[in-house]
């Protein structure tokens, strides 16, 4: 070969080299992606998600359907038309004004008491500190007003009169006031704990619980605290929020405590001995330095007083339990199926009780747990009510700049748990979906990004009570690390500062397959010889428990099978075989499928009484055994049907013989 054409090949291979070299530098992406194995880095991407999206939660271990909130198989439950709930039938004759009260000039001079005012009286609602009745209050000696009085009180009814010394009006006030032996306190508990914890920002906390809605319903009614919630407070809503477990105090203890109720150790059996000396979130952050309140409507069904003991000493700095009971039982102060208080909504008394707490503290921090249940409780469509008051509530904070430094949560405990709704598939999905919004404050979200986009992300993953736990205690233990200090129980709480793993499910979760709204559901016939069989297992599981009190209550038969439900497991876990490596060269081995255990979820009812249960039982396809995995959910009232027995557990299940 000639010498040129010898060198014209050199540089012709040399040029391809260089040519291949420079492919392969911009293509170094390509060729490093393995297409068959996951990439090297342990953070999984983020599916996007647009409202276009059918799932709530879509990710790899959990996908949680969107439902229409109008969805025509419950448009029967839905009245759209309700008047709005005014309490404008009797005006109060006095007002509150910070730390003072005062007689309201514009109502006394109306022509309906057409001069005949003359005086009022203020009666101190009082509550012993170390009462051992939760249900206690007493009136203290009552003192004379006629225009204005500073109260030294925080709380009182109010009683005025006519020349003649005769009642002509009735009303109930709460005042916020200072007390030293608390700022003393607390000022040296925080002092303390931002020095010993390294603590780098301290955001003060208020917890608002709406009864009983989910997100479907207040989409269908709130829209208005929902958009101001979205729009002008940037809240970021968790849309995958699920409950776990049936009620409300079976879901405000994980919520506060990390736990399960059994893991606190708490049972009926218990129900004599008061809350006093139980860890609550609450009063983790009283004893840092923080002002608390604690404020509940309803008295008689308040998550810990209902067949429980409550509480026999305060649980808060500001605890107005006994404010509470001496105006329920003043039955001549309400009306409208009991929601208005003079001139009042019961759930704005509530509301405004937080307002003045967290603004008599807004320099100094504070916690306040606030719950209210009683115009939500009780009614589906009654929602509706409740959309002004919170939007009010929330617009009031805003613009007296209240969120300035504080973590705004505002939430629900479950959906509605009775009615015909919650025996269609929409209501049983609702139900185990509550609302939950928080609101940081936008300097927070600014100064750090990573947790705002983490914040975010976790909207659309699947989370619990058990997650916003570990979120307080993040809040209370602020130091910017990278890893989160564990203060739940066996881990199972994420706080919503760190990225929820994409491959999180209801296991890892803490959600019993009976709550899990991530599960495959398959419609079953209930004439299906495996329902059938389910069923009747069902049946024998609540005729145990009934054997204890078989001289007062009738065992239960099966009547109807309404409807079944098959919960598949995934077919990824069915197949799923062996894996290896954590990051470098990880794989999934996958084999035949294998026989698993499969859960059918039941609504039944039984006679006598026809009462409505739903449960869930797992069948093992191994060794073809049944066991119960779920509480058995009784979802139609049962009034005075059970009166014959005390017993928490039982009263669901007993139909009296006589």
């Amino acid at each position: 070969m000639y010498p040129r054409y010898r060198f014209f090949l050199f540089y012709l291979k040399l040029g391809a080299i260089v040519f291949f070299i420079i492919v392969l530098f911009f293509t170094k992406d390509f060729f490093n992606t393995n297409f068959y194995k996951r990439p090297k880095s342990t953070k999984q991407p983020v599916r996007q998600w647009t409202e276009k999206s059918p799932y709530l939660v879509d990710t790899s271990a959990c996908k949680i359907p969107k439902i229409d909130p109008f969805d025509p198989s419950i448009a029967k439950f839905i009245k759209s038309q309700r008047e709005p709930l005014l309490c404008n039938r009797r005006p109060s004759l006095t007002y509150e004004n910070g730390t003072k009260l005062h007689i309201n000039w514009t109502a006394v001079n109306q022509i309906k008491w057409n001069g005949q005012f003359s005086y009022c009286k203020i009666q101190p609602i009082y509550r012993p500190p170390d009462n051992h009745d939760h249900n206690y209050f007493t009136y203290l000696p009552s003192e004379k007003f006629y225009d204005t009085i500073e109260m030294r009180h925080e709380f009182a009814r109010v009683i005025c009169f006519d020349h003649n010394h005769r009642k002509i009006h009735k009303n109930f006030h709460q005042f916020i006031l200072p007390k030293s032996d608390v700022d003393e306190r607390c000022s040296l508990a925080f002092n303390e704990h931002r020095t010993s914890s390294n603590i780098k920002e301290t955001l003060s906390v208020v917890m608002i619980g709406v009864d009983s809605v989910s997100r479907l319903n207040s989409q269908r009614y709130m829209k208005r605290m929902r958009n101001y919630l979205l729009k002008e407070l940037s809240a970021f809503e968790m849309a995958g929020y699920n409950k776990v477990a049936d009620n409300t105090f079976v879901n405000i203890v994980p919520l506060t405590m990390g736990k399960f109720l059994e893991e606190v150790p708490w049972n009926e059996s218990m129900s004599k001995i008061p809350f006093d000396d139980y860890d609550f979130i609450w009063k983790q952050f009283a004893s840092k330095g923080y002002r608390t309140l604690y404020a509940e409507d309803a008295p008689g069904i308040a998550m810990f007083d209902y067949l429980k003991s409550g509480f026999h000493q305060s649980p808060a700095d500001y605890f107005n339990r006994h404010f509470l009971l001496a105006m329920t039982v003043d039955k001549s102060v309400w009306y409208d199926n009991h929601n208005c208080v003079t001139d009042r909504l019961e759930t704005n008394i509530i509301l405004s009780y937080t307002y003045h707490f967290m603004d008599m503290y807004r320099y100094s921090p504070y916690f306040a747990f606030s719950f209210i249940s009683g115009l939500t409780h009780d009614d589906l469509n009654d929602a509706k009510y409740a959309d002004v008051p919170y939007f009010s509530f929330l617009k009031k904070l805003q613009e007296n700049r209240q969120l300035n430094n504080t973590v705004l949560i505002l939430y629900s405990d479950h959906g509605v748990r009775f009615g015909e709704i919650r025996e269609s598939y929409v209501g049983k999905m609702e139900e185990r979906l509550p609302f939950f919004f928080i609101v940081f404050p936008q300097w927070f979200l600014s100064k750090y990004k990573d947790y705002a986009n983490n914040l975010k992300t976790n909207t659309q993953r699947l989370t619990t009570p058990f997650d916003i736990y570990e979120t307080l205690s993040d809040i209370l233990y602020f130091n910017n690390k990278s890893e989160p200090i564990r203060r739940g129980f066996k881990n199972r709480g994420i706080s919503l500062f760190r990225e929820i793993p994409e491959d999180r499910g209801c296991e890892e979760a803490g959600i019993l397959p009976h709550w899990c709204t991530c599960s495959e559901f398959q419609t079953m016939s209930p004439t299906n010889e495996i329902v059938q069989k389910v069923a009747n297992n069902m049946i024998k599981e609540i005729n145990i428990q009934l054997n204890e009190v078989s001289k007062r209550c009738a065992f239960l038969r099966l009547g109807k099978i309404k409807n079944a439900i098959k919960l598949l497991p995934s077919e990824k876990v069915l197949r799923f075989e062996e894996s290896k490596n954590d990051v470098i060269n990880r794989f999934v081995k996958y084999g035949d499928r294998s026989k698993a255990q499969v859960n059918y979820q039941l609504t039944f009812s039984t006679v006598p009484g026809n009462a409505l249960f739903e449960a869930t039982m797992q069948f093992d396809e191994r060794d073809d055994s049944y066991k119960m995995v779920s509480d058995i959910s009784r979802i139609n009232e049962y009034g005075h049907q059970s009166d014959c027995v005390d017993d928490y557990n039982l009263r669901k299940f007993c139909f009296c013989k006589s």
